[in-house]
């Protein structure tokens, strides 16, 4: 898969993954199924046939989520591995986000708008009604982008209430992902709120983020907005580590059994009380590793001009994907130890009753084999969304109307240049924006 995105093989990643629906994903994974292939058909630029996949993967990660808090969440033996995965929280707000990118590529702006404010209403929805405490709470990206449709469409107001909740989101972000606000918006603010005669609002915005007015744009003139999704996403990996089974025994405490469940840690109590030496339980907990890629920059410049255009980060998925971890790493944790703690006290009562009828030697034999399928099966849930971006940058060019060709450069750390590539006749409508994507993962 990474090989075919690195050389820019989408048709053949997404050949790769239809393929693969059975053998590789099956149905605990069909919900990464749905998120790959419609990155895949995005890149492709099938976008009707991505959002039909999107579409499919909000229903199952809605059914899976919905049925996990109903049913499953008082359950802690079974690992998480073992359950249908549902998608992290901001795996489920990037479906939107590209569902919306989807529809502005199909030039179908009133439904970006409604899957971006779908964005706004799931985050709000997990911090409201299920508790999730995490720092991603808003897509500063998204609320940019509804800016610009807005102002595309001459919703001048709209664009603007969305632009100055862009550079909101976007100070959390300093602070989360150190992503600060693009200078564009901040110009787009500008610009918009002098439009409506905000003369307070100009005040403020130039007083916390800086930026001059500039000129209106020319009305013979567009914008070309270049989408640099770059580098490969994060991946998990486990994270080992041993505790005695005392310590771990507490956890056991924090968690609240029903049924079975219930019957099966009140056995293993019993048998704690008489477990003497401090034995050690092997744990896994996931984490993210970062993917490392020599593409960092990306200027844009339009053939017969000498001005060149930085673009700016955006979004950055790897480190959203890192911090969300982080935020609920404390509930996995738990969850973990409590696990491994039962596990282990029930292998040694399977021993105690070998013991009884089989002697001492294939007691130690049983205890000693219960406590190894234990250490292979407590594994960490890795599963993550593989073909989205580790970061979204935007370039943003005016160009008169008609057609141009569009040269971009990628360069790394040191402003070496990588790699160059060309888009040939862009059109450019007068007072429209011209969307494009690229996709680099070197």
């Amino acid at each position: 898969m990474n090989r075919f995105l690195v050389n820019g093989q989408y048709s053949e990643a997404t050949g790769l993954v239809q393929k693969s629906k059975e053998s590789h994903y099956g149905k605990k994974n069909a919900f990464l199924y749905y998120l790959d292939l419609g990155m895949l058909l995005h890149l492709e630029g099938k976008h009707v046939e991505s959002n039909a996949a999107f579409e499919q993967a909000k229903l199952l990660s809605a059914e899976l989520f919905t049925k996990s808090i109903t049913t499953e969440a008082s359950t802690f033996l079974v690992s998480d591995n073992m359950r249908p995965y549902y998608g992290e929280d901001f795996e489920r707000a990037l479906i939107h986000v590209f569902s919306a990118l989807n529809y502005i590529f199909l030039g179908e702006g009133r439904e970006a708008l409604v899957e971006a404010r779908q964005v706004d209403f799931l985050l709000t929805k997990l911090q409201t009604d299920f508790g999730h405490k995490n720092i991603y709470t808003e897509d500063a990206f998204i609320r940019y982008l509804m800016g610009l449709i807005y102002e595309d469409q001459g919703e001048i107001n709209d664009a603007y209430v969305s632009y100055w909740k862009a550079l909101e989101a976007y100070d959390k972000y300093r602070r989360d992902y150190s992503v600060s606000a693009p200078k564009a918006l901040v110009q787009d603010a500008l610009r918009t709120a002098k439009a409506l005669g905000f003369q307070e609002e100009v005040r403020q915005i130039q007083k916390r983020w800086g930026g001059q007015i500039t000129g209106p744009q020319p009305k013979d003139a567009g914008e070309v907005v270049v989408l640099h999704y770059n580098g490969l996403p994060p991946r998990k990996i486990d994270s080992f580590f041993e505790i005695g089974f005392f310590q771990g025994w507490g956890y056991v405490n924090a968690v609240r059994p029903e049924g079975q469940e219930q019957e099966q840690v009140e056995q293993a109590a019993s048998i704690a009380r008489s477990i003497l030496a401090d034995e050690m339980i092997r744990l896994a907990f996931p984490k993210y590793e970062r993917s490392p890629y020599q593409i960092k920059k990306m200027a844009v410049r339009a053939e017969g001009t000498f001005a060149t255009h930085e673009a700016e980060v955006a979004e950055d998925i790897g480190a959203i994907a890192v911090r969300n971890l982080q935020d609920r790493i404390a509930r996995i944790r738990a969850k973990t130890i409590a696990r491994a703690a039962v596990k282990y006290a029930l292998s040694r009562k399977i021993a105690v009753e070998v013991q009884k009828t089989q002697g001492e030697g294939m007691a130690w034999l049983t205890k000693k084999i219960l406590q190894v399928a234990n250490t292979a099966t407590e594994l960490a849930d890795k599963r993550t969304w593989q073909t989205v971006p580790d970061q979204i940058d935007v370039a943003r060019v005016v160009l008169p109307a008609g057609n141009h060709n569009i040269v971009l450069v990628f360069e790394d750390e040191h402003g070496n240049t990588v790699a160059t590539r060309e888009m040939s006749g862009v059109s450019v409508a007068a007072g429209k924006r011209k969307f494009l994507v690229v996709r680099t993962a070197q």
